[in-house]
């Protein structure tokens, strides 16, 4: 089971297992444990290899990647000194420094400098609430072998994945549902493949596009308990995000108190996500957000004296003179001689298209719009220079208004004839149409291209169409700008956090998002939406707080675009065909999916809507004819 996430964990694998009727235990080892850890003498390091065994019935397995406190101390499955309680961790606790001194304050003590016992400590002084003092992305699963419970938690956003497998008696938790594909028969979930089809991939929801598979919801613990004759699992939200302040008249004044807070906060985000006791970057790739991520870890490393390291960032560009359109280089090198950092970039092959999306469909498990290539290309780039740790600038978006769409949300609010209302709607980056629709509050509710829509709409299942609707705000616009924001934090930005996460991991990268932190989120609520859109400008604070640290040119840049990548040009020269063929030939779209059979291909004129037929055949090759990707690319 584990062996299918080594990519999640290249550098240790470790298993323990256990008896429900008794609280005996046994470590075992596999053949990637590296020698050091089997010479440590400690109660949860392996003795024995794994091997079989059919008197156990719970197990806790995990792969690591080795990031903070690379010893042998730090392996999982890790325990505390009774042997009681047993942890397998993923992800990173930022403030694991500071929890660390105020459990030993109480009398804990540690064995290891990691975060993962920090954790597992945590949970043994102060149980569910250990989770709100946690400033970081985890998924983690403790068990308690005296009482015969297990305890999951997923972070506040969900940035880490965890999965729910429930049937015929057969429980797990796991990173990746991939996990289970060699114990137990996965089947398609129609409902959600029909809603993907037509609306795209939905991360938010708990439905996945596997039968009795499901996603763990963010921001929630829970329970399990093999003593229970029913044996339910029993959830608990230990956090939400606040109601957002949504009025209130601009003042100069605030601007400059709100953009000190927010330059404070961000720097700190930046710093605790800098802690590694191995090479990070920063990916760099010429827009406001990843050159801010990039200016305040410089800025970082020049207080740090003991440091002795320069920064490095990483940037997704397109050699190809045919491709100028894509490649952001001007702006990478504007920030880079700005201030004197160190750039690694390159160029995906565009042979290596389909390759590197079979692994993005691997380790994403859904269905995505379009490839994955620009961002896959940058965690290469990092991976072939040992490189572990990526900072980068995921959420900014959804806290700061930056997508075009947030315009309508603001047009459509009641700010008539206020002067900075009336001068955005003169300089804003929208057509007239588009403002006048948004100003009479008409919004935009077309899913899929005509001809897929047509062939799906007796298909669907209206009830969870409407359920899963709820989930993607992206069409609504009768809503304040700030309740369209938080409405993506919660649903919208899942999908991309997930995206990010399963295209770093692909290479054995950790993705770290300073924009993530709750502090900032919070307080970014707490801000009226006159300080996020102003005169024509998306970002607004951003922009303000930053304005006299980075290059004019990147600071007032309306133009940026996001790891652009060339889909029709690859699709015209070089992977069309391929794809229509493997679309033409897929089984699972002629017999599962019946409305494809009455598709003319020549007619769906959307790039995306071809590629979602295109990954659908790919998803069952892979998960179904056991296609499986080795490794990326």
């Amino acid at each position: 089971m584990v062996r299918r996430m080594k990519h999640r964990g290249p550098d240790d694998e470790g298993f323990v297992l256990f008896k429900a009727g008794t609280n005996e235990f046994k470590s075992y080892y596999g053949d990637d444990t590296p020698r050091e850890v089997l010479e440590e003498n400690l109660l949860y390091t392996p003795k024995e290899k794994y091997h079989y065994r059919e008197d156990y019935s719970i197990a806790l397995g995990h792969r690591r990647l080795s990031i903070i406190d690379l010893s042998a101390k730090a392996h999982q499955p890790l325990c505390d000194e009774s042997g009681r309680y047993w942890i397998v961790f993923n992800g990173e606790i930022y403030n694991f420094h500071e929890l660390r001194e105020r459990l030993i304050r109480i009398g804990y003590s540690f064995g290891s400098n990691s975060d993962t016992e920090v954790v597992l400590k945590s949970y043994m002084a102060w149980k569910d609430d250990c989770q709100n003092h946690f400033n970081g992305m985890w998924a983690a699963v403790i068990w308690d072998n005296l009482e015969k419970k297990i305890w999951i938690s997923r972070d506040r956003f969900g940035i880490k994945p965890l999965n729910l497998v429930i049937q015929n008696g057969f429980f797990a938790v796991c990173s990746e549902i991939k996990s289970v594909i060699d114990i137990t028969a996965l089947k398609p979930n129609k409902k959600e493949i029909f809603a993907y089809l037509l609306q795209g991939p939905n991360e938010a929801i708990a439905e996945t596009f596997f039968e009795n598979v499901y996603r763990f919801p963010a921001g929630h613990s829970a329970v399990y308990r093999l003593n229970d004759n029913h044996r339910e699992l029993v959830f608990k939200k230990y956090w939400e995000l606040e109601e957002p302040d949504c009025f209130g008249a601009f003042s100069r004044k605030k601007a400059l108190n709100y953009a000190e807070e927010y330059y404070s906060l961000l720097k700190d985000a930046v710093k605790i996500r800098m802690k590694s006791d191995v090479q990070f970057s920063c990916a760099l790739s010429g827009g406001l957000d990843s050159s801010v991520i990039t200016f305040l870890a410089s800025e970082n490393l020049k207080s740090d004296r003991n440091s002795g390291s320069s920064l490095i960032t990483v940037s997704n560009v397109y050699d190809d003179k045919n491709l100028k359109e894509y490649d952001e280089s001007e702006f990478i090198d504007l920030m880079v001689n700005t201030h004197h950092i160190k750039n690694l970039r390159s160029s995906p092959e565009n042979t290596a298209v389909l390759k590197m999306n079979d692994i993005g469909l691997w380790c994403y498990e859904n269905c995505y719009d379009d490839f994955p290539v620009s961002a896959m290309n940058t965690f290469k780039l990092c991976k072939e220079n040992n490189i572990k740790v990526n900072l980068d600038g995921q959420g900014a978006d959804e806290i700061h208004a930056g997508y075009t769409r947030y315009w309508l949300n603001y047009f459509s609010a009641k700010y008539f004839f206020e002067a900075d209302y009336l001068l955005s709607i003169v300089l804003s980056p929208l057509k007239l149409t588009e403002k006048i629709r948004a100003m009479l509050k008409i919004g935009y509710f077309g899913t899929a291209a005509r001809p897929v829509s047509e062939l799906l709409r007796n298909k669907l299942d209206k009830d969870y169409l409407i359920l899963r609707n709820r989930y993607d705000q992206s069409d609504k616009i009768d809503i304040d700008l700030n309740q369209a924001l938080t409405l993506s934090i919660k649903y919208n930005l899942k999908k991309l956090l997930r995206n990010v996460d399963c295209y770093s991991m692909a290479y054995s990268v950790e993705s770290r998002q300073p924009y993530m932190d709750y502090r900032i989120i919070k307080m970014m609520q707490s801000i009226p939406a006159s300080f996020k859109m102003r005169k024509g400008w998306s970002k607004y604070l951003s922009r303000f707080a930053f304005s006299n640290k980075l290059p004019d040119r990147i600071v007032w840049r309306k133009d940026k675009l996001g790891w652009p990548q060339p889909t029709r040009y690859w699709l015209e020269n070089f992977v069309g065909k391929e794809i229509v063929n493997d679309i033409n030939s897929s089984r699972f779209l002629r017999e599962l999916l019946d409305p494809f059979n009455g598709l003319d291909l020549k007619k769906v004129k959307s790039d995306k809507s071809i590629l979602r037929f295109y990954h659908l055949a790919r998803h069952f090759e892979i998960f179904y004819k056991k296609k499986y990707p080795l490794e990326a690319p």
